[in-house]
C-alpha cells in the first residue's frame, strides 16, 4: 500500500503536519534494498497477501524460515536452540518481511529493525560463547502494539497529541518476554481511540486486509492481526477489552487468545480517566492477550508469562501459578455449541465454517452438547454504557485536536447518538445487575444438562472481515469482556466462497440485523479466512488453552501439528 509523498505547505494543519512526520520517520526506517517498486505497492486488484508471494524480495531461504503455515514460535525456537539457524538470520528474515507487510498493508508503526539485528547479534554471541540459550525466547522475533511502552519509543496510538512523547519505561510484559530471549522488530498499528474494530487512524493512515485490500483488518490491534498473516512476526502482543484480539485474529486467520482478567499485565498508553486505578480494575475486563501462529504458542507465551510471576511487579495481577494440564482425551471431551442467538444471522461463509467444525469435531468423537444461550441483546450497548462512566473526557480532550475518522464516528462511543444517562449510584448498581444476570444465565447454559460442558464453541462475529468502516457490532466477543470469561479466536484454514456461500434471503430479528445482513455479497466476500470462537469458564485458562489445542487440530486438520 504506497504512501504518496506529500510536503507540508503554510496551509498544512498541525495533525497533518505531524502526520506527515511520523509517517516519513517510519519508511525511513525500511533499508531501501527492501523497499518495493510501485508497480507492485501500487497494485489496485492484487491481495497483499499474494503480492508478498510474488514480489520477489524473499530469498528461499527467508520465505522458508518466515512462513507462518510452515513454522510456528515453538519449532523455530528448536532450530534456534540447535543452532540449525542464528537469531541474527532469523530476525533479519523477519524484518525484511515485516518490511514487505508494512508497504502493502500499513500495519506497523514504530519500527525497530536496527534495534532487533543488533540484539540479535548480541543473542548469538551469547549462545557461541556459553553454549546456552539465553532464554526459552531465545533470539525469536516479535512485536508488540502500539499501546505497549517501550522505553525510548512514542506509544502514540495513531493519535496526533500523543506523538514525540516517548515513553520513559517499558511495559511489564515487554520486560518479561524480551527477559526470556524474545527480539521485538516493530509495533504495530491500531485504530484512533482504541475503542473500534476498523485500524485506521489520522497519524498512520488505514491498515488494509491481507486478502483483500477493500476490506478491514478489525481492531483495535489490527496491525497485529494483519501482520501475523502476512508472516511478519512470530507472536504480537496485544490487548482485549471488547474483542481486540479476537477480532483482528479471526478476521485475518490467526490464532488469538483473550486469557481472564488479572493474569497478563496490562500497563502502557492509558486511554481512560484518573480516576480508574487500571484498565483491569472497574467494569467490563480489559486485558492483555496473544495472537500466534498455532495454540501451542499460546500456552507457551502464557505458561512463561505466569513463571515471571507478574503479580511481584504489577498489584492488579492475582497470583497464579502455572497449572500444567495434560492435553484431554478427544472420547471426553463435551463442547457446547450455541447454534440459535435470536439476535443476529450468520452470513453463508460464518454459518458454513461454524457448521464445518461442529461436524469435524462430532466426527472425531467429541460429543457436541446445545448450548442454550441468555438473550445477547443488549450485550454491545451495556459495554459501551461501561465505557462511558470509565470517564473519556481525556480522550475526547485528545481527539479534540485532529478529525475523527469514519469508523470513529459510526461506533459511536466518542461522539454519542444519544444522551448518556446520569452517572448516579443506582444507575451504576442497574448496571452490575445487568453483567450479573448475564453471567448467572451463562453459568446456567454451561450446566444446562446436569454435568457441565469442557468449552463452549461460537463464532466471532456474525461476519468475516467487512469492507470498511462496517464493523460496528462488537457483542459477539464483547460478552466475554462483560463477565470476564476467557476466549479463543481459532482460525479453520478455510475461506469464504463465492460458489458454497450465496446469498439467501432471510427475516431479519430486527433492523441491526437488516443492517448486518445487507454488507454481505458472495462475490466480495470470497477469500476471506473463517474462524470459530471457543470459550472457557473464568480463571480456567489453562483449561482452554488445552482443550483448545485437541479442538484446533481437529477443525483445522491441515495446519501444524499442534503438539507440546
Amino acid at each position: 500500500m504506497a504512501s504518496v509523498p506529500v510536503t507540508a505547505t503554510a496551509n498544512t494543519s498541525q495533525w497533518e503536519s505531524i502526520a506527515l512526520r511520523k509517517r516519513a520517520e517510519r519508511a525511513s526506517k525500511i533499508p531501501k534494498e527492501w523497499l518495493l517498486p510501485a508497480t507492485i505497492t501500487d497494485n489496485p486488484t492484487a491481495s497483499p497477501a499474494s503480492l508478498l508471494q510474488s514480489c520477489g524480495l524473499l530469498s528461499q531461504r527467508e520465505s522458508y524460515l518466515t512462513d507462518p503455515d510452515g513454522h510456528d514460535a515453538i519449532s523455530l525456537l528448536q532450530k534456534l536452540a540447535n543452532s540449525e539457524i542464528t537469531s541474527t538470520e532469523l530476525v533479519t528474515a523477519f524484518c525484511k518481511r515485516a518490511a514487505i507487510a508494512q508497504q502493502l498493508s500499513n500495519c506497523l508503526t514504530e519500527i525497530l529493525f536496527d534495534e532487533a539485528i543488533a540484539r540479535a547479534h548480541d543473542v548469538d554471541k551469547h549462545l557461541q560463547r556459553t553454549g546456552q540459550v539465553l532464554g526459552p525466547l531465545h533470539g525469536l522475533p516479535v512485536t508488540f502494539k502500539d499501546s505497549f511502552d517501550i522505553q525510548g519509543q512514542d506509544s502514540s496510538i495513531g493519535i496526533m497529541a500523543l506523538c514525540y512523547s516517548p515513553a520513559q519505561q517499558n511495559s511489564l510484559l515487554y520486560d518479561i518476554l524480551t527477559g526470556y530471549g524474545a527480539i521485538v522488530i516493530a509495533k504495530t498499528t491500531v485504530p484512533q481511540t482504541m475503542l473500534n474494530a476498523d485500524t485506521d487512524s489520522i497519524v498512520f493512515g488505514r491498515t488494509v486486509h491481507p486478502y483483500n485490500r477493500l476490506f478491514g483488518v478489525a481492531g483495535s490491534t489490527g496491525g497485529e492481526g494483519a501482520l501475523l498473516a502476512l508472516g511478519g512476526s512470530a507472536c504480537g502482543v496485544g490487548s482485549d477489552g471488547a474483542g481486540s484480539v479476537r477480532m483482528p485474529a479471526a478476521v485475518n486467520g490467526v490464532v488469538g487468545y483473550k486469557p481472564s482478567g488479572y493474569r497478563l499485565p496490562l500497563d502502557g498508553r492509558g486511554i481512560m480517566g484518573t480516576g480508574v486505578m487500571g484498565t483491569t480494575t472497574l467494569g467490563p475486563v480489559s486485558v492483555a492477550g496473544f495472537l500466534t501462529r498455532s495454540v501451542r504458542d499460546a500456552r507457551l507465551f502464557t505458561k512463561l508469562a505466569a513463571n515471571a510471576q507478574p503479580w511481584q511487579k504489577d498489584p492488579c495481577i492475582y497470583p497464579h501459578l502455572w497449572q500444567s494440564l495434560p492435553l484431554p482425551t478427544v472420547s471426553h471431551l463435551r463442547i457446547g455449541v450455541w447454534s440459535s442467538n435470536n439476535f443476529l444471522h450468520l452470513h453463508p461463509p460464518v454459518q458454513r465454517g461454524f457448521t464445518i467444525a461442529q461436524d469435524r469435531l462430532r466426527h472425531a468423537g467429541v460429543q457436541l452438547v446445545d448450548f442454550p444461550g441468555p438473550d445477547i441483546s443488549g450485550v454491545w450497548e451495556l459495554q459501551k454504557e461501561w465505557t462511558e462512566i470509565q470517564d473519556l473526557s481525556y480522550l475526547r480532550e485528545l481527539l479534540s485536536m485532529e478529525p475523527h475518522t469514519k469508523i470513529v464516528k459510526a461506533t459511536a462511543i466518542i461522539t454519542k447518538k444519544t444522551t448518556p444517562p446520569p452517572l448516579t449510584l443506582p444507575y451504576l448498581h442497574s448496571l452490575n445487575v445487568r453483567i450479573r444476570t448475564l453471567l448467572r444465565r451463562m453459568h446456567d447454559a454451561w450446566n444446562s444438562d446436569g454435568t457441565p460442558i469442557d468449552a463452549l464453541l461460537w463464532v466471532p462475529a456474525p461476519h468475516t472481515a467487512v469492507p470498511f468502516d462496517q464493523y460496528t457490532y462488537l457483542g459477539f466477543t464483547g460478552l466475554f469482556n462483560l463477565i470476564d470469561w476467557p476466549a479463543m479466536a481459532l482460525p479453520l484454514g478455510m475461506s469464504a466462497n463465492r460458489q458454497l456461500d450465496t446469498k439467501t434471503p432471510v427475516t431479519p430479528f430486527n433492523d441491526l440485523d437488516a443492517e448486518v445482513q445487507e454488507i454481505y455479497h458472495a462475490d466480495s466476500f470470497h477469500g476471506l479466512p473463517l474462524s470459530v470462537q471457543l470459550i472457557g469458564r473464568r480463571f480456567e485458562d489453562e483449561k482452554l488453552l488445552a482443550v483448545s489445542q485437541v479442538v484446533h487440530d481437529i477443525i483445522r486438520p491441515t495446519g501444524l501439528p499442534l503438539k507440546l
